[in-house]
């Protein structure tokens, strides 16, 4: 048997196969990463738009940290390293923040005495004055008991009390980006003054770090590129289905046709028609033979059938009337030559 010549792509072939299957795999890679991307950017970033934080910032200080343990209980945590995994163990750190005037030294240690100092009695001790600033301090303490967010008009040194303290918008994050237990080292010291950012839609909520700028780049990254991609994948892909390929599938029969007619024309008047390449039936095709010795053969039998009914719903009349005749016939015969009509 002769091998089939091997058939040759032309460049044009060449180059349509490999920039389909770029866009195949872009579109792929495309998808697949702005799934990704959305969780961990393009979510965050619309929430810090959306909550509308203050840029300007705010003096924060410590004044409660509460370590609790059990899903129940830790319905929010100030720092969680993985945004996707259940909370058993929260640290809860809570602040008092109040706005400053932009020439407030924010970076100036903060007045922390320690019990042992609080506790001692200096050398010079007025005691006269000693019950007025307890009566002032039980005041204070009544004062620190409201929490939220306080009026402007009511004299009060803090905007907000107990406020939730949070690294970014989720709370949550991964290493390098976030560490938990540095964050924790740094924020939750009763008593530590550091700067915040405080949410408009939500002022329970402050925040140790904002960069807006950096939030809109992100966003703009994370939806910039992979979606465009995506768009401009499906559209070449739909174009080279709906034409390309489809009008390469309409001129292939034509051109095997013709080489078909071709072969045919070479070889010969008395050589075996070849089958059309688009698969039709034809009176040349073995298709159209079978087809026809079938009919044929059905036609036959069919034929047989109906001439065997007549011949025997017409047969015994026929028969007997014959029968009739030939005794008749023998009996005249028998009669006239005087023989016996008994041995017949």
């Amino acid at each position: 048997m002769e091998e089939a010549p091997e058939i040759k792509q032309t460049w044009q072939q060449k180059l349509l196969f490999y920039t389909t299957a770029f866009f195949v795999l872009l579109g792929t890679f495309s998808l697949f990463s702005f799934l990704f991307l959305v969780p961990f950017v393009i979510d965050p970033a619309f929430t810090t738009i959306f909550m509308e934080f203050d840029e300007t910032p705010v003096l924060c200080m410590t004044v409660r940290v509460d370590r609790r343990l059990g899903v129940s209980n830790c319905s929010w945590t100030s720092c969680r390293e993985g945004c996707t995994k259940d909370i058993y163990d929260c640290t809860q750190i809570l602040v008092h923040y109040k706005k400053v005037p932009p020439d407030y030294n924010l970076t100036a240690p903060p007045d922390i005495r320690t019990p042992r100092e609080e506790r001692s009695i200096p050398e010079e001790y007025d005691y006269e004055k000693s019950f007025s600033e307890e009566e002032e301090e039980e005041e204070e303490e009544e004062e620190e008991e409201e929490t939220g967010l306080l009026d402007d008009d009511e004299d009060s040194e803090w905007y907000y009390r107990e406020a939730r303290l949070l690294p970014n918008v989720k709370g949550c994050g991964y290493p390098p980006m976030l560490n938990c237990s540095i964050f924790l080292k740094l924020y939750k010291g009763i008593g530590t003054n550091y700067t915040c950012y405080y949410s408009r839609v939500d002022p329970s909520m402050v925040i140790s770090h904002l960069d807006m700028w950096q939030v809109y780049m992100n966003l703009v990254y994370a939806m910039a590129i992979p979606i465009p991609s995506f768009i401009l994948s499906v559209i070449y892909l739909a174009i080279a289905y709906f034409k390309i390929y489809n009008d390469d599938e309409e001129t292939a029969p034509l051109e095997k046709n013709a080489e078909a007619m071709d072969v045919e024309g070479e070889s010969g008047p008395d050589a075996t028609p070849v089958q059309p390449a688009s698969g039709g039936i034809t009176p040349a095709s073995e298709a159209f033979r079978e087809d026809l010795a079938s009919f044929g053969h059905h036609f036959k039998v069919a034929m047989v059938d109906e001439m065997s009914r007549d011949s025997f719903t017409e047969g015994v009349p026929y028969s007997c009337s014959i029968g009739g005749n030939l005794a008749k016939t023998m009996t005249t015969s028998i009669s006239t030559t005087g023989g016996p009509i008994a041995d017949i």
